[in-house]
């Protein structure tokens, strides 16, 4: 049996109600069967609150505007309520705060750089950043408490010193 898929044109109504917000009917489809998801999104300045219903399934979630993702983060949660996956179309707290941070940290980068942002075992300091340069040179490495002290050492780590360093170029 094979699974629930979303067609292209079905994703890009996904995208015009992460957009604009409101509420969507998604067709699900697989050979022998097709399905509705319903979807309702609210969005606020940072934020979209994201309820999905289909059948008797019901499941939430919530993604930062920001994340150039989000349509394809969206789509693999319905695709996986879908399809009996319920329990990993519930995204953990953890996991959305590295998708905030990682929104963060992007934020403060210079032209050419890429942030990978992970989660430590330091529970005192459980976010992490390495930022590299196009030839993959680290430019800088940090951990902090939150999105925004990680942002924060970014920033301070890629502003070049008196003496040049600082900058990876």
């Amino acid at each position: 049996m094979s699974e629930f898929r979303i067609s292209l044109r079905q994703i890009m109504l996904l995208q015009r109600t992460l957009d604009n917000g409101g509420t969507a009917t998604c067709k699900l489809q697989r050979p022998e069967a097709t399905v509705d998801a319903q979807i309702e999104i609210e969005n606020d300045s940072t934020h979209h609150s994201i309820k999905v219903t289909l059948g008797p399934l019901c499941s939430s979630l919530k993604l930062p505007r920001a994340l150039f993702t989000k349509c394809q983060s969206l789509r693999d949660f319905v695709q996986d309520i879908a399809n009996g996956r319920a329990d990993s179309a519930a995204q953990t707290e953890e996991a959305l705060a590295l998708m905030e941070a990682q929104v963060s940290v992007e934020e403060v980068l210079q032209t050419g750089q890429t942030a990978y942002v992970i989660a430590t075992v330091n529970r005192q300091l459980p976010l992490g950043a390495v930022v590299t340069d196009d030839q993959g040179d680290v430019c800088a490495a940090v951990t902090g408490a939150t999105k925004e002290q990680l942002a924060a050492a970014v920033r301070a780590k890629l502003r070049p010193s008196p003496d040049g360093m600082g900058k990876c170029a």
